[in-house]
């Protein structure tokens, strides 16, 4: 069948216009630095993924510990090296220091004698070496999230010092008294623990992207914020976390001192000093009850469960802060948290985009 000419015609001109139009490329700042920003949340989702496992298997008594074991750092490791690479493909120093405004050295924070100092004297003389010193600082934020909602663990996770004296975590601020460092079991508040720690990362990650599709965008951190689309998300995922919380916790109360009972024959208990000195008592540690002096017997304690976590939430200020008592401070203690770490992770990725307490961090000359 005979097409007519005129359709001939026009499709060969459609073509050639086709052909005639200059592909429009993608700017190579604006690309370089969506690729940092997706790059490393890639690899904070893998980070906190692999901790969480590790420490919820550590918990029921499935690995020994300490977390991260090897498995979970040789998957973090493998995930480093990725980010690593895909950032290198799409970026050159020239754009990440000039043009995006990244520094041209790593001293996001003080030099101190933990991991501050480590990250801070890192050199930047390429892609990687930028991409190395974002990850030690994001890691540094990470460790320390995590050590907050795994109070049980804080000092596992951060190498014993909670301070700016650690090795691993950026300081928690106000962390005295230290929660009992123990393995939680499973079931009871092992599960409102996990809740936490779960709902605590998910509000974490979603106000994260939320924030940063708006800065990618082109916005301010003070419009993204005023932004009334974005304040309903980020309600939603502070209401999504409460639930999760409210879930698994509405019963239990946070306290650094959990009571326990050294449990001896039938219901009968002896007095000690601490866990350990009830195996030395050949007795057995029956967790949320007290020995009663009076009758040496293993009773409830009053009120609502106990859940091994801090008794003011560990920020710098105010320094202790108010005593927890229930779920809902458990919960406002996540929320400010959590955005203390992510508005330090905005202002590592978005030097210029008013989420730095200065415009833009200046490097040494």
């Amino acid at each position: 069948m005979c097409r007519p000419a005129f359709v001939v015609a026009a499709a060969a001109l459609v073509a050639l216009l086709g052909s005639a139009s200059p592909t429009r490329a993608a700017d190579p700042v604006a690309l370089c630095h969506k690729t940092v920003v997706k790059q490393l949340e890639k690899y904070k989702k893998d980070y906190i993924k692999n901790h969480i496992k590790c420490l919820d298997k550590e918990n029921t008594g499935d690995i020994a510990g300490p977390c991260p074991d090897a498995l979970a750092n040789a998957k973090i490791g493998l995930t480093k090296i990725k980010v690593k690479a895909n950032i290198a493909k799409k970026c050159t120093l020239d754009l990440l220091t000039n043009d995006i405004g990244y520094r041209s050295d790593c001293a996001y924070g003080p030099v101190t004698s933990g991991i501050g100092g480590t990250c801070a004297v890192k050199s930047v003389a390429s892609v990687n070496d930028f991409t190395d010193c974002m990850q030690c600082w994001k890691e540094a934020e990470f460790a320390r999230f995590a050590a907050t909602l795994y109070a049980s663990h804080a000092q596992e996770i951060c190498g014993a010092n909670l301070d700016d004296t650690s090795p691993v975590c950026a300081s928690l601020g106000c962390a005295s008294p230290v929660p009992d460092q123990r393995d939680l079991g499973s079931g009871g508040e092992y599960d409102c623990q996990r809740f936490v720690a779960k709902a605590g990362f998910n509000y974490l990650r979603k106000r994260e992207q939320t924030l940063e599709k708006c800065l990618l965008a082109g916005g301010t951190l003070g419009s993204c914020l005023d932004d009334p689309i974005i304040q309903l998300k980020l309600a939603k995922a502070e209401t999504q976390k409460e639930t999760l919380i409210s879930k698994k916790c509405s019963n239990y109360d946070p306290t650094a001192a959990v009571p326990f009972c050294c449990k001896t024959t039938g219901n009968d208990c002896v007095v000690v000093a601490d866990r350990a000195a009830c195996g030395t008592a050949g007795g057995t540690v029956q967790e949320g009850k007290t020995c009663d002096p009076g009758t040496l017997k293993c009773t409830n304690p009053a009120g609502a469960k106990p859940l091994t976590w801090w008794d003011s939430c560990p920020t710098n200020d105010p320094c202790p802060g108010p005593t927890m008592n229930d779920d809902s401070d458990l919960s406002n203690c996540v929320d400010s948290v959590a955005d203390g770490v992510v508005g330090n992770l905005l202002c590592l990725q978005f030097p210029n985009k008013g989420a730095c307490p200065t415009p833009v961090p200046t490097s040494t000359p």
